[in-house]
């Protein structure tokens, strides 16, 4: 097992086609846990989600959150960031950052596709500034 170092921890995040786990609160702090689709954009991790979904409600009363992320072959990775969170209703650029989000996971050639799918109002564009970053790699060796 060694333990990543912020940057390695940072290209671990942006590499492939990982889905984050996001865990949120309410405002009486009862936990959620959720998967999305994110991309990494400088010390923020960048994602969408819908007005009306459990993380969403979360993160408009109770703006903080944590991300998990992990390799699930061996011999296992994982980095675990957790920061404020900034949430935009009606982003002006929601529609940009929807089809970068679909280019990293949809097939080659769909993304547009699914940015305009997701790029409507009542999709919020949220962004996670990284406060704290931990991760290990090769943890079963």
């Amino acid at each position: 097992m060694t333990v990543m170092q912020p940057g390695e921890a940072m290209r671990f995040l942006a590499d492939g086609t990982r889905t984050g786990k996001l865990a949120t609160a309410s405002p009486s702090g009862a936990p959620h846990v959720a998967p999305i689709w994110f991309v990494v954009d400088g010390d923020e991790l960048v994602f969408t989600t819908a007005i009306t979904t459990v993380k969403g409600r979360n993160l408009r009363a109770n703006p903080r959150a944590a991300l998990a992320v992990d390799r699930s072959e061996f011999p296992y990775d994982w980095v675990v960031v957790r920061g404020p969170v900034v949430v935009v209703e009606r982003a002006p650029d929601l529609l940009e950052w929807a089809t970068r989000i679909a280019e990293r996971y949809v097939p080659e050639g769909r993304a547009s596709e699914y940015g305009s799918r997701n790029a409507v109002p009542e999709e919020l564009l949220c962004r996670l500034r990284i406060e704290r970053i931990v991760g290990e790699s090769a943890i079963a060796l």
